[in-house]
């Protein structure tokens, strides 16, 4: 069988700041300065960019090392991070980067604070080496500055756990996780909206490797403080709807899920406009629901709305604009539209590969649903194939006796005994039953 594509979300902190030495905390800019960052922390965006370049125009007349232009700087590019201006976000996050390391030393708390920013702008992009490398810096920096226990550790330690989530190192994420959630705690209590984070964070890595009982209640926990905390129209809880939904989904709750999507959508339709990349998100999320449930003409809009948005916002080759192709591909060929869901499948997994590699163990997904397609118009040779190349891959990532396999060893034996290969045919297909015996 296929299988699609949804977006599970992960949370982690960018920074703002309203910095200077203690004599500059008065006049105009520091209450421009206060004014973008209320608005920034109740979604209101736009206004909060606006407040932002008033305060960067402002900060024009300090000198350039004075610690406000930096931060103005800082501000700026947040903004435009928050909207899905990434390309735009980068290089103000770079000069903010520089102009602190030059002004402050490269141990300063607030170097760790911009080194956290531009890692999760790189981590967005897919730029996982370089995140990766900024966010060890900053927690050693802040480790040293704060202690091992502060909350500007977990901040970090939560961060880099989405990061290697994402890259499936579920072991890594869920230590660094658990000691983020630790420090939270202890710091600020039950009941705070960064516990919530973490505690949304941790429950989408129990997903991702299907421990839903666990991933629930840390869920419902993390929606209860967030609706108390924040209201019914803040972003951040379209982040948590969305993450709970898609656990109905997959327990089969498609009334359920439907539902969540659907309030996740409006909350970023609202929150963050018609085209930003959270938007596109929950189109996509709510197509696959919709298309589970058989309601494809609308699931069809979905896609081709979100697609239209990732293309305009994150370009033509990023990860994220091929996951929405993939996921259109499918219902195509579903409806055995073959043309138009090869092409959608082809670029797909030309984006994957150009950001992952030819072996990265994510293109397996690819070449199955490819192959599937070759199957279903009795392209045989082709498919099987594309699904030995799928079979060395995840068998060189997992090795050859992981329950990874079993979707790929299954979809191979449907395609040998199409060839009358019988013999290889039986034995893939029991590779695949002992496999799933172990689950």
């Amino acid at each position: 069988m296929a299988r699609r594509r949804h977006r599970i979300n992960f949370l982690a902190a960018l920074l703002l700041a309203v910095a200077g030495p203690a004599w500059a905390q008065t006049g105009d800019w520091i209450e421009v300065s206060r004014a973008g960052l209320r608005a920034a922390e109740e979604g209101r965006l736009h206004e909060a960019e606006r407040s932002f370049r008033d305060a960067l125009a402002l900060s024009g007349e300090f000198a350039e090392d004075d610690p406000r232009h930096a931060t103005s700087i800082n501000n700026l590019a947040y903004i435009l991070h928050a909207q899905g201006r990434y390309l735009a976000a980068e290089p103000h996050y770079l000069e903010s980067l520089a102009l602190r390391e030059a002004a402050l030393g490269k141990d300063h708390p607030d170097v760790a604070q911009s080194c956290n920013n531009l890692a999760e702008l790189y981590r967005v992009l897919g730029r996982y080496d370089e995140a990766d490398a900024l966010h060890r810096r900053a927690l050693d920096i802040r480790e040293r500055q704060f202690g091992p226990d502060h909350p500007q550790v977990a901040q970090t330690l939560n961060n880099l756990g989405v990061l290697y989530a994402i890259q499936e190192r579920f072991i890594e994420a869920e230590s660094l996780y658990r000691r983020a959630l630790e420090i939270r705690v202890a710091s600020y209590g039950d009941d705070h909206l960064t516990v919530a984070e973490t505690r949304n964070n941790l429950a989408t890595l129990y997903y991702a490797q299907e421990r839903y009982d666990e991933a629930r209640p840390l869920y419902e926990r993390a929606l209860e403080v967030e609706r108390e905390e924040l209201g019914p129209d803040h972003p951040s809880l379209a982040t948590t709807l969305s993450n709970l939904a898609e656990l109905h989904r997959v327990e089969e709750r498609l009334d359920q899920a439907i539902e969540l999507h659907s309030q996740a959508l409006a909350v970023r339709e609202k929150a963050l406009g018609l085209n930003h990349p959270e938007t596109a998100q929950s189109l996509n999320n709510l197509a696959v629901a919709r298309f589970i449930n058989g309601d494809l003409e609308e699931a069809e809009q979905l896609y081709q709305r979100s697609i239209a948005i990732k293309e305009a916002t994150l370009g033509r080759e990023h990860p994220e604009l091929a996951l929405t192709l993939n996921n259109l591909a499918e219902l195509y060929r579903m409806q055995r539209r073959f043309e138009e869901a090869e092409r959608l499948f082809d670029r797909a997994l030309a984006i994957d590969q150009k950001i992952v590699g030819p072996t990265h163990p994510s293109l397996a997904l690819g070449l199955n649903n490819l192959a599937l397609l070759n199957f279903d118009r009795g392209a045989y040779v082709e498919a099987e194939e594309l699904l030995r190349q799928a079979l060395t891959i995840e068998e060189q990532a997992y090795g050859p006796d992981d329950p990874k396999l079993i979707t790929t060893l299954e979809n191979y034996a449907a395609v040998l005994r199409e060839l009358r290969r019988l013999e290889d045919a039986d034995q893939v297909y029991d590779r695949a039953k002992a496999l799933r015996a172990q689950l």
